[in-house]
């Protein structure tokens, strides 16, 4: 489904009915990268969305995260949604800091997966490297793909593939590589550092404990920083997090904040 917004016509799905939970993704992802997410989430409205940049939608103008968290209060507004749980992944999480430090009146709750309040300088040396020479034709996506999978999943997730005979795939459908540069390059403007100490909604952190893309020491430091921050730190996982992992304590932790009414 496509919402007409402010400078973007964004594509969003959602299922399920009850309390409305959104789901943010990270650099390059659209919204298929919560479809294992969606159907753990049942008894709760789950609305995904592509982002600036991603999959199908189209917008006129910047990419800045502060603008992809306006993008979802437009929305929020579009879908008549006053309030909503907040779930955001890497990039996503991001947005979900803006969102709740700028619009702190329309979150029920947030969750932050494999967060940071600053992008990670190493990452930022690799990842811009590699986004650049795609952008200039000097590699492919795929290419690019691989580079993440290696710091996205853990030495484990590859032994078992390989054991299996397996090699880990990389996405059929690769987004615009000038596209994923601009998402990238947003991140380098965006620092919650003197922020997330003010804010205000429950939040749950899950980091991996051994992601190297994001430092499990820049998760403990933004579940430090939040007031009353619950933090989960799931032992041999990297930065991307298979969802079952996790799903009992975002379930958990939205039952734990429920609205007083479903609804505006």
């Amino acid at each position: 489904m496509f919402a007409e917004l402010p400078d973007v016509k964004m594509y969003y799905e959602e299922e399920g009915e009850g309390e409305p939970v959104i789901l943010i993704a990270g650099i390059g992802s659209n919204h298929r990268f919560w479809k294992s997410m969606v159907p753990l989430l049942k008894g709760y409205r789950v609305i995904t969305m592509d982002n600036r940049g991603v999959g199908d939608t189209e917008y006129k103008g910047d990419i800045q995260i502060d603008i992809m968290a306006d993008d979802v209060i437009h929305l929020m507004d579009y879908l008549h949604i006053y309030k909503a749980h907040i779930v955001g992944w890497s990039m996503g999480s991001q947005i979900s800091q803006s969102l709740a430090i700028r619009y702190p009146q329309r979150l029920q709750s947030l969750t932050l997966v494999s967060s940071y309040q600053f992008r990670p300088h190493r990452s930022s040396y690799f990842m811009y490297m590699m986004g650049k020479a795609a952008a200039d034709g000097l590699c492919t996506m795929d290419q690019v793909n691989v580079m993440l999978n290696s710091f996205c999943f853990p030495e484990t997730t590859f032994a078992a593939l390989e054991k299996k005979g397996i090699i880990m795939p990389v996405p059929k459908h690769p987004e615009d590589p000038h596209e994923v540069l601009k998402q990238m390059l947003s991140m380098d403007k965006f620092d919650t550092t003197e922020k997330t100490k003010d804010i205000k909604a429950p939040t749950l952190v899950v980091h991996g404990g051994v992601d190297i893309m994001v430092e499990p020491i820049k998760g403990r430091a933004i579940a430090q920083s939040i007031p009353n921050c619950k933090y989960i730190e799931l032992p041999g996982e990297g930065h991307i997090i298979a969802a079952e992992l996790y799903a009992e304590a975002l379930r958990d932790h939205l039952a734990a904040h429920k609205m007083q009414a479903v609804g505006n």
